[in-house]
């Protein structure tokens, strides 16, 4: 299981981490909540899904290789 947080999520569909977190309220795109900030974290496969079902164009660049996710 692949994670990454909302901004890097932003980052790869190319909106705000304001539209991710959105996203995740409504129920359209599947992400956790976690720590006293709830920072949002989204399963990259689902992230891949969600950028198939909805018409963006996903750019994985922005990932570093090595990283945590």
């Amino acid at each position: 299981m692949v994670e990454i947080t909302s901004p890097e999520a932003a980052k790869c569909l190319g909106v705000t981490s304001e539209t991710i977190r959105a996203y995740v309220q409504r129920g359209l795109l599947p992400g956790r909540r976690q720590g006293l900030r709830r920072k949002i974290y989204i399963e990259l496969e689902d992230l891949i899904r969600f950028a198939a079902q909805y018409g963006y164009r996903l750019d994985l660049t922005s990932l570093r290789p090595g990283s945590d996710h």
